[in-house]
């Protein structure tokens, strides 16, 4: 990493650490297995899923993909550049979004919350400790922070919702 400034706010980096492209290799070979499957007839979409959704539900799984795929984008991208600013708020307001619709969303344990959305106090602490380094002296914590939410709060919550009979497993998986 450079420590060249553009200006007195915005560190530029030169380059991405070995980590991030990583993280962003598997979750890019994670969505090209499952696109793989669905075009071979290994794995069916099943769209009336979608209609038989209520519309937090909607709202929360539209959400989490834009959020996931811009993340994605987020961790190749050279860091503190104008685009990594754009596509880092976008992917903030996306977040809140994706907390906040999971508070409507009880299917799970019949009209209350389940473990699951221990996720939203941790996306909530994650956004916020993760954006407060950047208005402060200490703005290394902040891609970790990021990284953290994205990791935490979108793949590893992901991955429960393709527990078998959950709502995306039927989406993706036909059943």
């Amino acid at each position: 990493m450079s420590d060249n400034y553009d200006d007195q706010y915005i560190k530029v980096s030169d380059g991405n650490n070995g980590f991030q492209k990583a993280l962003a290799l598997f979750a890019g070979t994670a969505l090209l297995l499952l696109l793989a499957a669905l075009l071979t007839g290994q794995a069916q979409m099943d769209l009336s899923v979608v209609h038989k959704m209520p519309t937090a539900v909607k709202i929360h799984a539209a959400s989490a993909v834009f959020a996931l795929v811009l993340g994605a984008v987020q961790l190749v991208l050279p860091k503190g550049r104008a685009l990594h600013i754009i596509l880092g708020s976008l992917w903030v307001i996306a977040m809140i979004v994706v907390a906040i619709s999971s508070l409507f969303i009880k299917q799970v344990f019949a009209g209350y919350f389940s473990p699951i959305h221990l996720f939203v106090p941790f996306t909530a602490a994650g956004l916020y400790f993760g954006l407060k380094p950047l208005f402060g002296k200490t703005r290394g914590q902040h891609g970790k922070q990021m990284r953290g939410v994205y990791f935490g709060a979108l793949v590893l919550a992901g991955l429960f919702t393709f527990v078998p009979g959950r709502t995306m497993w039927q989406l993706f998986l036909g059943g």
